[in-house]
């Protein structure tokens, strides 16, 4: 009783394993959104499910996961019937995705309220494509180092922290390309906060008697450990201003010139002169927090941004261990299916783990027969 048969596959208790990490619903919602219509090539949405999930996985092309899929028993599918299958399945993918999300944004927070979310966004090209095709916004919880929200665009998708849901006591932790007076007013409105660092160029600011204020001469007064913390308010025209905070710091002198290199290397890829403001800009880290200071001091700030740089760890997990970055189909709904399927493969691997180190040694839910 419980010892597996000769007839029964290693892969397919394996994939049972998959199946319970899967939200609730997630066959009924199959056939909801149009991915599985009938059992044609496929006994079941799972199937179905399982073969996608292996083109994603595998960087496989098509004729190669329709062989491997033949061979494993598991769908009688050509390639062309699978490229079918890939241009109607992205709703089903993104629904799966999300309710793997949103199973890790219902966690603990911190102990004084707050959660803090990083993020930001990653771009994918297609086949021989020289520029951007594809957008994958992304938000990483700190505490559990799991994503927790993403959203899929084109190439036209701008990076903003609207797009974010937002719960109270969450604080998106962002780069500079997030600084936009509606964006921060959109996270106040929903009970979060924002730590976003500063360009030397930022938005408009002013202080308390409505002058204008620049991020970069409040930093020029630093000294290498000083810690800068100053009132600003965010101007956005037609409405009241947002209160906030200018946190800086001075890097130490080998950080700082190794930032000007940066920052000139950027301006000489994107064909550009470097700005002197943008080099001086780089001998600082300068934030902008709507975080009261009872809430959280200024070195406190600048600790907690620190931790932005997962973010950017967990993209170059996704790019170099499951190869997402470069698109084998040209086909827009395809590509769609195919990064969604890398990003349910990433996630399934996320909860495997999280189940494992912090549940159980065996990282899945058991169920009674």
């Amino acid at each position: 009783m419980g010892m597996r048969t000769e007839t029964e596959p290693v892969a397919d208790e394996e994939w049972k394993f998959i199946e319970r990490l899967l939200p609730a619903g997630w066959e009924e919602q199959a056939r909801i959104a149009g991915a599985f219509r009938r059992a044609r090539y496929t006994r079941s949405p799972g199937a179905l499910l399982r073969i996608l999930l292996l083109h994603g996985a595998s960087n496989h092309g098509l004729r190669e996961t329709a062989a491997q899929a033949r061979a494993a028993g598991v769908a009688q599918m050509s390639a062309v019937a699978l490229l079918k299958r890939l241009r109607t399945a992205g709703d089903w993918l993104c629904w799966i995705a999300a309710e793997l999300c949103r199973s890790f944004r219902e966690d603990r927070s911190l102990p004084a309220g707050l959660r803090p979310r990083a993020i930001d966004s990653t771009t994918i090209q297609g086949p021989a494509s020289k520029g951007t095709e594809w957008r994958l916004h992304y938000t990483l919880d700190l505490i559990t180092l799991a994503c927790d929200w993403h959203e899929l665009t084109d190439a036209h998708g701008a990076e903003a922290l609207e797009r974010t849901p937002v719960a109270p006591g969450d604080v998106l932790i962002a780069d500079r390309n997030y600084l936009r007076p509606a964006g921060v007013r959109a996270v106040l409105e929903q009970g979060g906060q924002v730590i976003v660092r500063l360009r030397w160029c930022h938005p408009e600011m002013v202080d308390g008697r409505g002058r204008k204020l620049q991020a970069l001469h409040v930093a020029r007064r630093l000294r290498v450990g000083e810690v800068g913390d100053r009132p600003a308010w965010l101007v956005e025209r037609g409405t009241k201003s947002v209160a906030g905070r200018i946190v800086a710091v001075k890097l130490p002198l080998p950080l700082a010139h190794r930032a000007e290199l940066r920052a000139a290397r950027s301006a000489a890829k994107k064909k550009r002169r470097v700005d002197p403001r943008s080099l001086e800009a780089a001998r600082y880290v300068m934030l902008f927090t709507t975080l009261p200071a009872r809430a959280l001091d200024a070195p406190s700030v600048l600790e907690l941004y620190r931790f932005r740089w997962q973010v950017e760890l967990a993209f170059k997990r996704h790019k170099q261990l499951l190869r997402l970055g470069q698109l084998p189909h040209k086909d827009p709904a395809a590509a769609r299916s195919w990064i969604l399927a890398k990003l349910v493969v990433a996630l399934l691997l996320e909860l495997l783990y999280r189940n494992a180190i912090a549940l159980s040694p065996w990282g899945y839910p058991l169920r009674q027969p």
